[in-house]
């Protein structure tokens, strides 16, 4: 499992939405969605919507969004907290009650 920081944050005195920014990342036309993939991608997106401050995703999923990231080409300096929150989010363990 993978715990992503979602909090947005401010770079040049301007809003950074991470939350935002990433769920647009998701549907990249460079990832070559198939119809069955979409779906799955929109599950997903969703789910990082409706988290809050933080999103805690399971290795197939957050996968997932990491291809979406490295799919992406052209980052800025503006762009360099973003992408180190997605790789380098770290592991946690989760133990069922």
């Amino acid at each position: 499992m993978r715990k992503i920081d979602l909090k947005d944050y401010e770079f040049d005195g301007k809003p950074y939405p991470v939350t935002g920014t990433l769920s647009i990342l998701m549907f990249n036309p460079d990832l070559k969605l198939s119809a069955r993939d979409l779906i799955v991608q929109d599950a997903l997106a969703k789910k990082i919507e409706g988290a809050g401050e933080s999103v805690i995703l399971e290795e197939v999923d957050y996968l997932k969004v990491k291809r979406a990231i490295e799919t992406v080409k052209g980052w800025q300096r503006g762009d360099l907290e973003f992408v180190s929150r997605i790789l380098d989010a770290p592991e946690i363990e989760v133990k069922e009650a």
